[in-house]
């Protein structure tokens, strides 16, 4: 009767803690303390807004090109001014074309000379190397 309470209140547990995950995320991704860290803004590529309430203080987290996390006070000029500058490159982005230019194929040689006759001449290979250049002795 004691090893099946056990286990059922365990499974309860596993069950809770999994919804409590899957709901608000792990706690681990919070700020827990804010930096005056300032970086450039070319180095930052995205934002989030972290609130009170899961996490344990307010905070904007930036997220840097090369992975790192960087958490500032929402109130800080610094920090509003790089939010301001990252929702315009979002907007600059999403307004381009996702459309590739296509590359040509095909090689861009020099026109060939035409003959007397009209035919086009073919291109003579000196021993020299570079069409139509002489060696200097």
């Amino acid at each position: 009767m004691t090893f099946s309470l056990v286990i059922t209140a365990l499974l309860c547990f596993t069950t809770w803690m999994s919804t409590v995950h899957a709901t608000y995320g792990p706690v681990s991704s919070c700020c827990r303390r804010v930096t005056d860290t300032k970086i450039h803004r070319q180095s930052i590529q995205d934002y989030t807004i972290q609130s009170e309430g899961i996490c344990p203080i307010t905070a904007i987290a930036f997220q840097t090109k090369d992975g790192s996390r960087i958490c500032s006070d929402p109130n800080n000029g610094w920090a509003k001014r790089m939010i301001k500058i990252v929702d315009k490159k979002k907007q600059k982005q999403g307004s381009t074309s996702s459309i590739t230019p296509a590359v040509s194929a095909t090689s861009k040689k020099a026109p060939q000379k035409k003959c007397r006759n009209g035919k086009r001449r073919q291109g003579k290979k000196t021993k020299g190397g570079k069409k139509g250049q002489r060696k200097r002795t």
